[in-house]
């Protein structure tokens, strides 16, 4: 795919206790800047003290498929 580059914006995070929830915007590029694709990630992580204990990204399988296909 010739993927050089992944930013990935935040949108949007909260916490409630142990857990956070997180919205971000993946965007992928190749080496020359232009965009391959980009979709939206919801996730959640819990935390143990100061560490990551879960980890779990839910985002749309469709915008998966159609970013993969080109």
């Amino acid at each position: 795919m010739g993927m050089a580059t992944v930013h990935i914006d935040m949108l949007a995070i909260a916490a409630d206790g142990n857990r956070v929830l997180t919205e971000r915007l993946d965007r992928f590029e190749r080496a020359d800047g232009s965009e391959i694709g980009r979709f939206k990630v919801m996730g959640i992580f819990e935390l143990e003290g100061d560490k990551i204990v879960a980890w779990r990204d839910y985002f749309d399988v469709k915008a998966i498929e159609s970013f993969a296909a080109g």
